[in-house]
């Protein structure tokens, strides 16, 4: 599923929508869910939704998406758990090398997996797989995808804003009147350059 296909299911299903897409994404289907929370604003206005309520469905469906895998690592383990993480190319091997990285560092695997492809679906297995209380899963987990949810939100609007004044200022005359003196002046400097090492030999 491309990001045209999530947005289009997104204006018909609006909030549920969003709750969906977070879930299966976070459960291990490989769809690009941060372009979702990338354009929160945009698909806002299109979906005539309330940015807020992008980001609540959206934090709903990531904090279902990561307790379901809990209680499948918690109930399967890690050996079963690979059968499956196969398809998104996390290999038995790999599983067992985060599980012993997460056994000392649970709380910081956690909160940093939902930035890094894979581990973000592996980590709640691996949290249920070596038996982490699920009230220190659920208080790390909830919170840290809250965060992340709010980080890629808040990036994407600034980027946004960002793109739009450069926009509007590169079509500006003055700026592309600076930008063409700098290419020739750099255009100069190059031939100039060029042009001394040839004597130089």
């Amino acid at each position: 599923m491309n990001h045209h296909s999530m947005i289009t299911l997104i204006s018909h299903y609006g909030y549920a929508g969003i709750f969906v897409l977070l879930f299966i994404g976070i459960v291990g289907l490989p769809l690009p869910i941060e372009i979702i929370l990338l354009g929160a604003g945009y698909i806002a206005v299109k979906a005539n939704l309330h940015i807020g309520g992008i980001i609540g469905f959206a934090w709903l469906g990531a904090s279902a998406g990561m307790t379901l895998n809990y209680l499948l690592g918690q109930s399967i383990g890690l050996k079963r758990i690979s059968k499956v993480t196969k398809w998104i190319h996390i290999s038995e091997s790999r599983l067992e090398k985060w599980a012993e990285q997460f056994k000392k560092y649970g709380a910081i695997v956690l909160l940093i997996g939902y930035y890094v492809a894979g581990l973000r679906h592996a980590a709640p297995f691996i949290a249920g797989a070596t038996k982490m209380r699920y009230i220190k899963f659920m208080c790390i987990s909830y919170v840290g995808a809250l965060a992340w949810i709010l980080v890629i939100v808040l990036l994407g609007q600034k980027l946004d804003k960002a793109w739009r004044h450069f926009h509007i200022h590169f079509h500006h005359p003055l700026w592309l009147i600076v930008a063409a003196g700098i290419a020739a002046i750099g255009l100069m400097g190059v031939k100039r350059m060029a042009a001394q090492r040839r004597l130089s030999r």
